[in-house]
């Protein structure tokens, strides 16, 4: 029992100071002697996703959220729900996905009372409006979401919320009052404020939005943030292929073409595993 406890706080250590490997193993050898609470399962399942184990995210995730269900914690199995959403939407299993979200709603739907999970839940609406194009309604949405992060003081939503309202704006041609919102949110991602799923998220969706409408030094700026970010965290796998290809377009940028061959050749390697398709096939074009 003492070996026991010894092996998860120093799980719970490894994964403050973001050793995503020690963290995982530690976490996942205690929960194998005896099973992890909610709290904890939480721990894993994100050390999981930064190690690019997204099945194994997703079962952690599912197990807290089901312990949150037992113990009537309900708003804690929703936030556990949506993040299962998440997860599963981005990697394009949409049905899925949407069955999980829909779980989400329902339980909140029980609680009678506001709270900043109503806002998340605003997070696959805005999704949805930005799928056919209405990006003002992805916008209103995204605003709404803002509203409830910043009255709960939830760091994450907010940033979320922000960094949509301005890709919206941008969509809608309103490039540099776009560009202040996400510039925004990315004061909240340097500074160190946000969870270590939701900073890579925030990263790799600006650089994304700056390189489709040509802000060429706004994303070399941030694909540099985003490069220190990742070498900071050895261990990481996820996050990293999309981090290279990044730099290997500015190297393009450049004409640093020798250097943006391997760089894409690294990004293809790091992806190809099945951690991210995406990233793998922007690295083979």
């Amino acid at each position: 029992m003492v070996d026991t406890t010894d092996e998860l706080n120093r799980g719970r250590q490894s994964y403050a100071t973001r050793t995503w490997m020690d963290a995982y193993n530690l976490l996942s050898h205690a929960d194998q002697v005896a099973p992890l609470g909610a709290e904890d399962l939480e721990l894993l399942a994100t050390s999981a996703y930064m190690l690019g184990r997204n099945d194994d995210h997703v079962s952690a995730l599912e197990r807290a959220h089901h312990m949150y269900l037992e113990a009537r914690e309900a708003l804690q199995a929703v936030r556990c729900a949506f993040w299962v959403g998440i997860n599963l939407a981005l990697r394009g299993e949409m049905s899925r996905a949407t069955g999980w979200f829909g779980r989400a709603q329902r339980l909140l739907e029980r609680e009678k009372r506001d709270c900043v999970e109503r806002g998340y839940l605003l997070v696959p609406v805005m999704l949805q409006h930005e799928a056919i194009g209405d990006w003002q309604a992805a916008y209103a949405t995204a605003a709404d979401a803002a509203e409830i992060g910043e009255r709960f003081g939830e760091a994450d939503l907010l940033a979320l919320a922000v960094h949509e309202q301005g890709h919206a704006l941008v969509n809608q041609g309103q490039v540099e009052e776009g560009f202040g919102l996400l510039d925004e949110a990315m004061v909240a991602v340097t500074a160190g404020e946000l969870s270590p799923i939701v900073t890579g998220l925030i990263y790799c969706s600006v650089i994304e939005g700056c390189q489709e409408v040509y802000a060429l030094r706004r994303a070399q700026e941030w694909t540099a943030a985003l490069t220190q970010w990742c070498e900071q965290q050895p261990d990481m796998v996820a996050f990293t292929g999309r981090c290279l290809v990044h730099r290997a377009e500015i190297m393009q940028l450049r004409g640093a073409w020798r250097e943006a061959l391997e760089e894409a050749r690294r990004a293809g390697e790091r992806s190809s595993q099945g951690v991210s398709q995406a990233a793998a096939a922007q690295a083979f074009y």
